[in-house]
């Protein structure tokens, strides 16, 4: 029996083949009616050439049915790495809540000669600031493992994100939801794997996973799950599964009227998207469960989002299941029957790390070793230390910055209440010492005017 892949391309070979004899005996006929099938003929190969032509993700797999590469854990995201027309190398975001594929880097492209179809602007993070960007039609990339494939891709017009420097690691772009949709995808968080499977051959066992209904929108994966916040009743709530977002969960407080700030909060940058720094604030949320898996008192980011430059494209979701918190399953999202089955790891629901130093840092230099305080958060125990925006940072707890990272810098300040550190500053050619101990600082959502 032929699936629905084989059928699209044997049926019209039988029908050329049958065409193809009628003419040659029809040579001695009428023009006119020797030019009808011809005409038919023509038409059933073009018809043919697109049954060949693969599905857009399906392309990736060529003869294969199942596929398996390695991502990078870097900053909370998982970067891919990728070729561009076989030349140029590529460190991507893996992000299955972003629709589209997006180079941030636009002499690359400059470099090998693309053109640029016409210019548009995207939404930033929150789907409210928009940035220039341009489409470039046909470009040859090529995941590890994977078949080269050519992709429509959106350019940054003028680079000025930071996020090399914002995040500390070298980054190109953004793999969105797009590049692999029509397949099965499963991300192993365990062994760092992702895999590619054919949907008409997947033959995975899933019994041990929850099997759970999804609604893809865009090529991005939304759950309906329960959510509870400031003692007010759960709500059911759509949240965008996205990979691409380093937090662990987040929710747009204007979407809904039940959902409301907790009594204390800190205010501060909850991450970084493609417009930025995203300025909300951090609470705890009282309850959030999808299938069997429930959380109580999870750290949760709030914040508004706008829709006025999505032109009603994206279906409005309340939140975001970030990659933090994904990170500590396995699961497979079927894109072609918009189901996702998730198994957790025996530490799923395990207290989330987070921030306890109100400093925001940033990497600079050529090799990102040297690292500066961009923003200092009001009544932290950083502020309180005297620590101030531009501060260079010299040593950390008597250890050189330039023999760290950014990643394990910020990992230091996120770790329990109580821990002292301490900090050589360079300002303004002065070299000063300073330290302070991580705490809790929540506030009343009061105080800050919000």
């Amino acid at each position: 029996m032929l699936n629905h892949e084989g059928f699209f391309i044997a049926a019209p070979l039988y029908i050329i083949s049958f065409l193809y004899l009628k003419i040659n005996y029809l040579t001695n006929m009428k023009t006119s009616v020797l030019a009808y099938y011809k005409i038919c003929l023509f038409i059933l190969l073009v018809f043919h050439n697109i049954g060949f032509a693969q599905i857009r993700g399906i392309d990736l797999l060529g003869n294969k049915d199942h596929i398996e590469f390695r991502y990078d854990f870097e900053q909370g995201f998982m970067i891919v790495e990728l070729q561009m027309q076989n030349i140029i190398p590529l460190r991507m975001i893996f992000d299955t809540g972003a629709e589209n594929t997006i180079l941030f880097d636009r002499e690359l492209t400059d470099a090998l000669g693309y053109n640029y179809e016409r210019e548009i602007f995207i939404s930033g993070s929150d789907l409210d600031t928009v940035l220039e960007a341009s489409i470039t039609r046909n470009v040859s990339l090529k995941l590890e493992r994977c078949k080269p494939v050519k992709r429509d891709i959106i350019v940054i017009k003028n680079n000025n994100l930071m996020l090399r420097e914002r995040l500390g690691i070298d980054v190109n772009g953004i793999l969105g939801g797009s590049f692999f949709s029509n397949l099965i995808v499963k991300v192993d968080n365990r062994k760092r794997k992702i895999h590619f499977y054919r949907p008409s051959t997947f033959k995975e066992d899933l019994e041990e996973y929850d099997e759970l209904d999804l609604i893809i929108s865009s090529n991005k994966p939304y759950l309906i799950s329960e959510v509870a916040t400031a003692s007010i009743r759960p709500i059911q709530l759509k949240l965008l599964l996205d990979t691409g977002a380093a937090l662990p969960f987040l929710l747009h407080t204007n979407t809904d009227t039940s959902l409301v700030l907790p009594e204390r909060t800190m205010l501060g940058t909850i991450g970084y998207g493609l417009s930025g720094p995203i300025r909300g604030v951090l609470g705890k949320s009282d309850f959030l469960k999808f299938g069997n898996y429930s959380y109580e008192n999870i750290i949760t980011s709030f914040q508004d989002i706008f829709f006025s430059n999505n032109g009603g494209r994206d279906l409005v979701r309340n939140g975001i299941l970030g990659n933090l918190l994904l990170r500590r399953f396995t699961f497979y999202i079927d894109y072609t029957k918009e189901k996702l089955y998730i198994k957790g790891g025996k530490k799923y629901n395990k207290e989330f790390d987070y921030d306890k130093s109100g400093l925001s840092i940033m990497a600079f230099g050529p090799e990102l070793k040297q690292f500066m305080i961009s923003m200092v958060i009001q009544g932290s125990p950083g502020e309180e230390a005297g620590l101030m925006p531009g501060d260079v940072i010299i040593k950390v707890n008597g250890r050189r910055a330039s023999g760290l990272s950014l990643q394990s810098i910020t990992s230091l300040m996120s770790v329990k209440e109580g821990k002292r550190i301490k900090m050589v500053i360079r300002r303004e050619g002065k070299t000063m010492k300073k330290q302070f101990e991580l705490r809790d600082w929540y506030m009343p959502t009061g105080e800050f005017g919000i």
